[in-house]
């Protein structure tokens, strides 16, 4: 059959040759074939060896001309793929003998998947639509759309429901809407532009005697209108008991007479009383419209109740240091008005760094007051007016005051003292000058008496020669009133 054993050689050659052209050719049909694909015409490919496109199919090649271009290598390629698919290779090659990428759009809603099999120089590019695969069921958006906590639905241009989410569906059964396929309309939305601003909407459930509030947004869409429902029950209810509880207080306070100002943690007024009203002249429906701390001690100045200034501050650090000052409770000052009213204001800091502004009327206790010191005042000269020494101390002992005549004629002056003066110190300074005779025995026990005393006078003989006239008269209160006088009998010689 051959003519020679060379021919035979060539032949089989050959023949190997094709088989194993054959073979190859089926492993790597089988190997990148997609597997999933009902027809590979879907699945766009392109094979490029170092850059240059040597091969695509049909899809491919489509592919390659959807935007128009001329170009095939395989920065053309990257340019259409990279906008999806950002993790494109710049450029064809691998470190590796072989290796396998997979690419997924950046875009959930985009099914393509790219397929990058790379081999000795060798690279196969494709591009398979998932749809094309079988592959169902909805996007990641939409599931989690659909299993929301609250309610999310859409409206059309018209103002329709045309799609909502199943907490919108399971709420409509909650309110006693029936099952259909067109859903309720159940939210009273305002005509308003779309906008990140949310709206507060009460629902009422007839049934059961509740409100259900949500907070809604809206957000415009190319075809309509989507909103979005926040639970806003415990919000509302933290309100309400907030508005419950500053009601109670007011109507607590509205019987002091002590004027309250209570601004929360932004520095607005939040409560006050109808005594803050009467003392500061300030209209109610300024203080009701929750006005800053600021603007409420510039309205103090204006209605001259807030006393002028009397340093280099200016009105604005003025009112920054009583704020300070109030937020860490060391405020109390006492204003003197113009009107000739007096008043006592006190700031303290409150819970949550909100701030207490006490206003306290003491124009009548400052008048007693006043009266009280210029009596004392008369008492004092009047003392001062007599010649005899006199010291008045309390039932404890302690020294209340003297007069002129008593601070020349024992040198000393009680008032002075840093340490509280007592009749103890007083007999020890009449001791340094009066002889111990038996009747200064008797004053200076009945000086020193812890009992009630007694009236006591008699004479006492002094150092180094003269008399003294003393006498001890009980007051009101348990006072003690001691005088003394010069004798009028001759003057006596102390004994050697």
């Amino acid at each position: 059959m051959f003519d020679s054993s060379i021919e035979f050689f060539i032949v089989l050659i050959g023949v190997c040759g094709l088989v194993v052209a054959v073979v190859v050719a089926a492993y790597f049909a089988r190997r990148h074939r997609p597997s999933n694909a009902d027809d590979p015409g879907d699945e766009a490919v392109c094979i490029y060896r170092n850059g240059v496109l040597i091969e695509a199919n049909a899809a491919g090649l489509r592919l390659l001309a959807s935007r128009g271009g001329s170009e095939t290598n395989w920065r053309a390629l990257r340019r259409l793929l990279a906008e999806r698919f950002p993790k494109f290779p710049d450029n064809q090659g691998t470190v590796k003998d072989q290796d396998t990428t997979v690419l997924a759009s950046l875009n959930s809603q985009d099914t393509d998947i790219i397929t990058i099999d790379q081999w000795q120089g060798v690279a196969r590019v494709s591009v398979l639509n998932q749809k094309v695969a079988n592959i169902d069921g909805p996007s990641v958006e939409t599931e989690i759309s659909l299993r929301a906590p609250y309610p999310i639905w859409i409206y059309d241009d018209d103002g329709a429901v045309t799609w909502c989410n199943d907490a919108y569906h399971k709420f409509a059964l909650s309110l006693g809407h029936l099952p259909s396929q067109n859903p309720p309309h159940i939210f009273d939305v305002p005509s308003q532009k779309p906008g990140p601003q949310p709206w507060r909407v009460g629902i009422a459930q007839q049934t059961k005697g509740l409100t259900h509030w949500f907070d809604v947004t809206a957000v415009s869409l190319k075809h309509g209108t989507v909103f979005f429902a926040v639970d806003a029950n415990t919000v509302v209810g933290a309100e309400m008991a907030q508005r419950s509880i500053v009601q109670t207080l007011s109507q607590t306070f509205a019987q002091l007479p002590t004027g309250l100002a209570v601004f929360d943690r932004s520095k607005q007024l939040v409560l006050f009383n109808p005594s803050l009203t009467a003392l500061t002249d300030l209209p109610p429906p300024m203080l009701s419209g929750h006005p800053t701390i600021t603007a409420f001690f510039d309205a103090l100045r204006e209605s001259r109740i807030a006393p002028e200034l009397q340093s280099s501050l200016s009105w604005q650090a003025h009112v920054a240091a009583i704020i300070r000052s109030a937020e860490q409770g060391q405020y109390c000052e006492t204003w003197e008005l113009p009107s000739g009213k007096t008043y006592r204001v006190t700031g303290r800091p409150q819970p949550d760094g909100a701030i207490g502004m006490l206003f306290d009327d003491i124009s009548a206790e400052m008048s007693l007051t006043r009266q009280f010191r210029a009596e004392i005042d008369i008492a004092y000269a009047a003392l001062d007016a007599l010649d005899d020494p006199v010291a008045l101390f309390s039932q404890s002992g302690e020294h209340l005051l003297c007069n002129h005549a008593y601070r020349s004629f024992w040198k000393a002056d009680p008032d002075t003292s840093f340490a509280t003066y007592t009749v103890h110190d007083a007999t020890a300074l009449w001791a340094s000058e009066v002889c111990d005779t038996p009747t200064w025995q008797d004053f200076r026990s009945a000086v020193l008496s812890n009992s009630s005393r007694q009236i006591w006078t008699g004479t006492l003989a002094l150092r180094p020669f003269g008399l003294v006239d003393a006498a001890l008269t009980p007051i009101a209160g348990g006072a003690t009133l001691v005088k003394f006088r010069r004798s009028a009998t001759r003057d006596v010689t102390l004994p050697a």
